[in-house]
């Protein structure tokens, strides 16, 4: 990005501010970034680093500002990036978008414009271009973790559930949260009628729960007669939390416990209909 004939001493007062930046050190290095652009003017990655410095420091209309000027020099990409993503974390997508596709409009395989461009299709509910967007992510970097996911989301919300799952299968390897993961390919799967696929998915994402494990170590460090004291009437019990799951807002952790209270009673067709019916 560095511009073209950029004197000597100016480029080393640059990288010393980029230094002084990377310590933390945002004062002084807004400084050596000022000095660099007094002595060459139409220095425009030094208003882009000064603007990102802004942003960090939650100094949002500064950081516009300082974009701005460097776009009068020249219409960088990054710089139009940087714009947007400072409306879109204001959530003022309609405006963010217009800098992203600005930022295409220089780079048509720029990555990251792509992304953010999707980004606020998605947050403006416009889940075609979204998706036209996402998918240009997916083929400059196929194991894009979140324009996976969210590819996947929008396949899911039009209820293409294959579709859906062959975007889960290109993050397969790169998925941070497992558990989610498992539950969501889950799903897809119970809703193409692939139920044997979708009990292992859900069930493993059950088991990848930290208070899954938890809950059945300590079920089984317990005695049968213990079992019975410390759950007491497990039929009733059974029955006030099905009376709960009934509702809104259950949390993992209680469909994990009955699950555990059918499988210690012997009603594993019990256990394995709660698990497909998880929500989501």
């Amino acid at each position: 990005m560095m511009s073209q004939a950029v004197p000597s001493e100016v480029v080393s007062i640059y990288n010393n501010a980029l230094m002084l930046s990377t310590r933390g050190d945002y004062t002084q290095a807004l400084n050596e970034y000022e000095r660099a652009i007094t002595m060459y003017p139409s220095f425009i990655q030094a208003y882009n680093n000064i603007g990102e410095i802004y942003s960090r420091l939650g100094k949002s209309e500064l950081a516009i500002s300082t974009y701005m000027k460097a776009l009068k020099i020249n219409k960088n990409n990054r710089v139009l990036l940087n714009l947007g993503v400072e409306y879109y974390n204001r959530r003022e997508y309609g405006s963010s978008l217009r800098y992203f596709l600005d930022s295409l409009a220089q780079d048509r395989e720029f990555l990251e414009g792509n992304f953010y461009t999707a980004m606020a299709y998605f947050n403006l509910k416009d889940l075609k271009n979204a998706e036209v967007h996402f998918r240009k992510v997916v083929g400059l970097e196929k194991k894009h973790e979140k324009a996976g996911y969210l590819l996947s989301y929008i396949y899911y919300e039009w209820k293409e559930y294959a579709r859906a799952i062959e975007c889960l299968e290109t993050i397969r390897d790169v998925a941070a949260d497992r558990a989610f993961f498992n539950k969501y390919y889950g799903f897809c799967c119970y809703h193409l009628g692939r139920y044997n696929e979708a009990v292992k998915y859900l069930t493993t994402a059950l088991e990848e729960n930290a208070g899954y494990e938890k809950f059945k170590k300590y079920l089984r460090g317990l005695t049968y007669e213990n079992k019975l004291k410390e759950l007491g009437d497990i039929d009733g019990r059974i029955l006030e939390m099905e009376r709960k799951l009934m509702g809104d807002g259950a949390s993992i952790r209680e469909y994990t416990q009955l699950s555990m209270l059918y499988i210690f009673k012997g009603e594993y067709k019990k256990a394995e209909k709660l698990l497909l019916g998880v929500k989501h």
